[in-house]
């Protein structure tokens, strides 16, 4: 079994990103870079430990689901038993502040646990994320006195959390929401039922409902939607009105319950401003398309790992059917998605905690105003640029391994089919990461909305500076490869720019050779750091600018006529 801690995690630690220092540093704290760092491995040590240690009784109890007795959710004993060691280790709610008992852990140490934890059972991963990202909302948006008296349950891991976007008439049109958030006398309750709600029998709801004043003439949009924290035990020990009545059945993640969730006249507590709910449900969607992302790195990793060991072991012929070069060429192949999935998620996560420390730094005070101006244009220039590569981190990782995930039951053969076969289960796990959180051609139109108002400049200037600053003569004539690849991007991006219904048929198109770009620029760094990381830099840049030549091509000379050609072969078969 390879190690749950690879090699780009420790260059990361290492030599790329240096985030917990530097969150230190500009919020002017004294800091000891190595101590801070050491720490910080000691925990993704202890993680990796425990889910090694998780993943044979998740393998064997992956087809046992979580059940409904008497209105209450009963887990699985393997989903109880691992999450009881992560609580026991304080890893169940990473980033609550040691003001209230967590660790306040950086976002790409939080996605490498989740992405250990994934490789290890996916669906004890689904529970564990939600419960830490419904924790960060709290912690953004809520009052102090919410604060206090939920963040330390859920650092503790005594309280889990759910996030209720989708009802019956509306999926990823959250401008259909119908849930009703009445004020009485003060006070807030809710009126609704939500569905697909994962983890839905837990304690804490986080609920996207419409304000009852304006309910009629918000109808429709994202106005008049407000953000609340709703318990399914009041403060006082009574029982609040929230009831799941009924769990769902997956292909797959059986071990996380997926529920129907009922709010009846249940109270309350509003986060964030009024009406402002969608801008605080994004806080929380944003984090959790990254957490899915790692979902999907986690899941490509055991399904790497299955199939290398069973190339090895596998004979056919009077040798391992890994030193066929048919096969050796598909495990590299495979490797490629695997790292470059990895390398575009890092790369979004270590911006999230940049921005991080500079929010500290000017929330912090007494920064000079020549300096708090370059912050807070700095901040805003690695905004857009989170807002591009979040999408395309969940789009490439989750895509990466349905597609890893697959070939894992290639390698196997007709063993890889079989229903015990774990390929199989990883397979079935994989399918849903490209649909939750917004499938992927949600992220691709995301995408593709962010680089409309000129993100792509953005990410590219950045890019553009670390090709630049490459020495290795080697890894400089890559480089070169890179920047021609971006000159092509920019020119068909120009184009598919001035006729937005072809834009929409080119966004997945587009979407690819960005990230093709993105991750040769983060591989090449990454081989700049570890010369045994050069074949794979090398590799990827070698395939994928051929593939960006290939399809910035057919972007530029397309047209919206595609969409009426579309439509015709459709006629063909209806």
């Amino acid at each position: 079994m390879t190690s749950y801690l690879s090699d780009a995690v420790s260059i990361y630690l290492t030599d790329v990103a240096n985030f917990r220092s530097e969150m230190r540093e500009r919020s002017g704290e004294a800091v000891e870079a190595e101590a801070d760092r050491a720490a910080l491995q000691e925990v993704l040590q202890t993680a990796a430990q425990i889910c090694a240690e998780i993943e044979p009784a998740a393998r064997e109890g992956w087809e046992l689901t979580a059940r409904l007795e008497d209105g209450e959710v009963i887990y699985p004993d393997h989903i109880r038993e691992g999450y009881e060691k992560l609580r026991e280790a304080g890893l169940v709610s990473f980033a609550v502040a040691e003001e209230f008992g967590g660790f306040g852990l950086p976002s790409l140490v939080a996605n490498l646990i989740l992405q250990m934890i994934s490789r290890a059972d996916a669906g004890l991963m689904t529970i564990v994320g939600l419960q830490a990202g419904v924790a960060e909302d709290i912690q953004v948006y809520a009052p102090q006195e919410l604060k206090e008296q939920y963040l330390p349950r859920f650092a503790s891991g005594e309280l889990m959390g759910a996030m209720d976007l989708t009802e019956p008439q509306a999926g990823s049109d959250l401008g259909a929401i119908t849930t009703r958030a009445e004020a009485r006398e003060g006070r807030v309750f809710l009126d609704g039922q939500k569905i697909f709600i994962t983890n839905g029998g837990c304690e804490i709801h986080l609920v996207l409902a419409r304000d009852a004043d304006s309910f009629d003439e918000s109808k429709g949009t994202t106005r008049g939607l407000s953000l609340f924290l709703c318990p399914r035990t009041l403060p006082d020990g009574t029982p609040n009105g929230v009831s799941v009545p009924r769990l769902e059945h997956k292909l797959g993640i059986h071990g996380s319950p997926t529920a129907v969730v009922d709010f009846d006249d249940a109270e309350a507590w509003r986060l964030g401003e009024k009406g402002e709910g969608f801008k605080a449900m994004l806080t929380l969607m944003n984090n959790a398309r990254l957490g899915v992302a790692a979902q999907g790195v986690g899941i490509s990793e055991a399904a790497m790992s299955l199939a290398l060991r069973y190339a090895s072991e596998r004979k056919q012929f009077g040798v391992p059917i890994g030193d066929q070069p048919l096969m050796k060429n598909m495990l590299a192949r495979m490797a490629l998605t695997l790292e470059g999935s990895r390398a575009l998620l890092y790369r979004a996560c270590v911006l999230v905690d940049r921005n991080r420390a500079v929010e500290n730094r000017l929330a912090g005070g007494g920064v000079p105003d020549e300096e708090a101006k370059e912050l807070q244009a700095l901040l805003e220039r690695n905004s857009i640029r989170i807002r591009l590569l979040t999408p395309l981190a969940k789009y490439l990782a989750t895509e990466g391994c349905d597609q890893l995930t697959r070939t894992a039951i290639q390698v196997h053969g007709g063993i890889g089919f079989m229903e015990e076969s774990e390929a199989g289960k990883l397979h079935r796990d994989a399918i849903i990461t490209t649909i939750y959180e917004g499938t992927s051609e949600i992220q691709v139109s995301f995408a593709l909305k962010e680089i409309g108002k000129g993100a792509l400049g953005v990410v590219f200037e950045e890019i553009g500076a670390e090709l630049d600053s490459l020495e290795d003569p080697e890894l400089v004539d890559y480089a070169g490869k890179v920047r021609t690849a971006m000159a092509q991007i920019m020119e068909a991006s120009v184009a598919l720019m001035a006729d937005f219904g072809y834009a929409l048929l080119s966004a997945r198109a587009l979407a690819d050779v960005v990230i093709d770009v993105i991750v040769a620029s983060e591989l090449l760094k990454q081989a700049a750091a570890d010369k045994r990381r050069f074949d794979l830099a090398a590799s990827w840049v070698n395939r994928q600018m051929l593939d960006v030549e290939s399809k910035t091509r057919r972007i530029a000379e397309g047209s919206s006529a595609r969409v009426d050609r579309a439509e015709r072969i459709l006629d063909l078969v209806r």
